[in-house]
């Protein structure tokens, strides 16, 4: 029956294709990880231009206004085949029949040599699982007049969390792969990942529905908006000019109220809350779970660029607003408003964020972003000082990073280098009388209102709900310093190759670390933290973790385009991890892990 589907839906996919179109349409959304979006990036810094924008994804015209920018007699040969090459996409897409369809197949295979804890769950590999590539994938697009858009991706592959969990986890056998072996236990029924409509003009783009983000330069990451989540349920419009560009997004979840609960379901009050990521127990599990309140991160991006193009600045202020009661609070959907200044504690926690670059000379660029959740103004308690009163924990992220980009042969060589901060507490807070409190204190066991953030996921044939807990903005979270250098080199198109050297300090702190103020009596207040001094609500052994942890990741990755459709990838990395678990007294553990995979595009 299931063959019959699919196949079924092929031959619907074929027969789309039929169906020419009148106009062009210049409105389909192209994702983040495109080639199109790298494409540009590097035509950019190779023009000398600072880079364009950085709020992912995009829509056709906004990249057709970004190619405008640059006058293309001015362009070095390399420049010019980048320039012909996004043109010639773009146009065709816009050319594209009213319905047209894809059929990919990718089957990957994940090898490593260590089973230890430590290297079991995606989370502990080097590869993220939003970039892995499903079984199979049918895509259908739909181009409707010049304005609209539509696109739906039905796959086939296998869910984030192995069955059965917690006894089983990616990882805890030396081969996995992303065919569902076991039907009905891994079989991935959460599908689409990506799935919308759209619609657009020549200065604006309006999308609803699942679609994956990234806000901001980084190559480890972004402080509000990192890639390393596969999907959000989400509704964004944008409007763009030559030299400014505007975001409103709003992004939905599950209230944490509903995964945060006592004993063994929402309404068995016995024994000690805290976060229950699986929810698999009587007339409550799976489906059937009542889900209730209203989670959601919404935010607004200014983007500029100055000085002829050399010089973007991006700010952006964003809201986590939380009703364990279903309150709406419509100024919290005020594209105009400043969050920060509602003073809902009870109801919002507000983010801003600060990002720079400049392209000093054709081929460098420099940029830095700053991220604030929490600050310390001039009178205020100071964080950790002996004898006095308790201060919030001061909570901000930096970055600094640098790119260079040339043409080399008849292909592009990139470098980047990278480093970033993040504060023992960034991302974290209490949940104020919403979650029951009294004063700015997390009690162990209870939520807050915070930048962690649930992607709910349905495992065993859909019997049970599983929560994956994840940051929203930088995937490593407070609690860490980070440095990368990669290099890389491509002919777009065809082939690519790199490598990359990957370093991080991580201190005891994760997204499950209670939130408190603080003074002398707490010295977590600088990263990386060697001690887990306040609660956590998943390892009730947190208070063991007495030292930093080190990680040291040394990749190699390569890709091929092959005749008839076909493609070849691969990545191998080397990992040694250093006090394990934040204990000193855990040997240095060692893994070498490899993917492969071989995709076939119809």
């Amino acid at each position: 029956m299931k063959k019959a589907l699919i196949l079924c839906f092929v031959m619907i996919l074929a027969s789309f294709s039929a169906f020419s179109a009148d106009e062009l349409n210049y409105e389909k959304i192209y994702a983040i990880d495109d080639e199109i979006v790298s494409d540009m990036k590097d035509l950019y810094i190779l023009s000398g231009y600072s880079l364009p924008s950085t709020t992912g994804p995009y829509s056709g015209s906004e990249m057709k206004m970004a190619l405008s920018r640059l006058d293309y007699d001015a362009l070095s040969e390399a420049g010019k085949r980048l320039y012909d090459r996004i043109d010639m996409i773009l146009t065709s897409d816009a050319e594209s029949a009213v319905f047209t369809g894809d059929v990919t197949v990718s089957p990957e295979l994940y090898m490593h040599s260590n089973k230890s804890e430590y290297f079991q769950s995606w989370d502990n590999w080097s590869e993220d699982w939003a970039d892995t590539e499903p079984l199979l994938s049918l895509v259908a697009e739909q181009h409707i007049g010049s304005s609209f858009y539509g696109f739906f991706d039905f796959s086939v592959g296998t869910t984030k969390t192995k069955f059965p969990y917690p006894e089983s986890a990616f990882g805890d056998s030396i081969a996995e792969t992303n065919i569902p072996i076991d039907i009905m236990e891994n079989l991935d029924f959460n599908f689409p990942y990506r799935a919308f409509v759209a619609a657009g003009g020549g200065h604006w783009s309006l999308q609803v529905g699942r679609e994956r983000y990234s806000w901001g330069p980084g190559q480890t990451g972004n402080f509000v908006l990192g890639d390393h989540i596969k999907y959000h349920n989400s509704a964004r419009i944008t409007a763009f000019d030559d030299n400014f560009k505007y975001t409103f997004l709003v992004l939905s979840f599950v209230h944490p109220q509903n995964y945060y609960f006592q004993g063994s379901s929402p309404n068995d009050d016995s024994g000690i809350a805290t976060s229950r990521e699986l929810n698999q127990t009587g007339s409550t599990a799976g489906q059937s779970a009542y889900l209730n309140g209203i989670s959601a991160f919404i935010a607004h991006r200014l983007e500029w660029r100055f000085f002829d193009n050399k010089f973007g600045f991006a700010l952006t202020e964003g809201v986590m607003y939380m009703s364990k009661d279903n309150r709406i609070d419509l100024i919290a959907l005020s594209p105009a408003h400043l969050f920060h200044n509602s003073y809902t504690r009870s109801l919002t926690n507000s983010i801003l964020a600060f990002e720079f670059d400049y392209t000093p000379i054709n081929g460098l660029n420099l940029y830095a972003q700053i991220v604030v959740d929490e600050m310390i103004l001039p009178g205020e308690p100071i964080p950790g000082k002996e004898g006095a009163d308790p201060a919030e924990p001061t909570a901000m992220g930096y970055m600094l990073g640098a790119t260079y980009v040339m043409p080399l042969f008849d292909g592009i060589l990139s470098l980047n280098l990278e480093g970033a901060y993040t504060d023992p507490y960034l991302y974290l807070r209490d949940g104020d009388q919403q979650a029951g409190e009294s004063g700015r204190v997390q009690s162990p066991g209870n939520w807050g209102i915070n930048y962690v953030v649930p992607t709910r996921e349905m495992i065993w044939n859909g019997g049970a709900q599983f929560y994956d807990e994840q940051f929203l903005g930088y995937k490593y979270g407070g609690d860490a310093i980070v440095a990368e250098f990669s290099a890389s080199f491509r002919k777009p198109g065809e082939y690519y190759f790199g490598g990359s050297f990957f370093y991080m300090a991580h201190g005891t702190h994760d997204q499950w670390t209670v939130w408190t103020r603080v003074n002398g009596d707490y010295h977590n207040v600088t990263t990386p933290t060697d001690e887990h001094q306040t609660a956590n609500n998943k390892d009730e052994n947190a208070n063991k973790r007495d030292a930093v942890r080190h990680l040291i990741d040394i990749g190699l990755n390569g890709g091929l385009e092959l005749p008839y459709g076909f493609s070849i990838y691969s990545n191998i990395h080397f990992l040694t991890l250093i006090h394990p678990g934040n204990i000193k007294a855990n040997a240095p553990e060692f893994d070498c892990q490899w993917m492969l995979g071989v995709s076939w595009s119809l």
